[in-house]
């Protein structure tokens, strides 16, 4: 959940090297890692309870706040 997508609550799917996104939210059955995800021109800054901090760089400019729970 969080700004800067097309809507406040959406899920994320991840299957291989692709993923896709559903506008409502969807509970894991386990969950396994909450984030925070700050996403600032094309840097995306990254707090993970599994992966710790890290930042990515992205080809685009955007501007996101996110918070999310991973698993399965």
């Amino acid at each position: 959940m969080g700004f800067g997508n097309d809507t406040f609550f959406n899920t994320e799917f991840e299957e291989g090297e692709s993923e896709y996104r559903v506008p409502k939210f969807v509970m894991p059955n386990k969950i396994d890692e909450c984030y925070v995800r700050i996403w600032i021109k094309k840097t995306v800054y990254v707090l993970s309870s599994k992966k710790g901090f890290r930042t990515v760089s992205k080809d685009r400019n955007k501007f996101k706040l996110l918070f999310g729970l991973g698993g399965e």
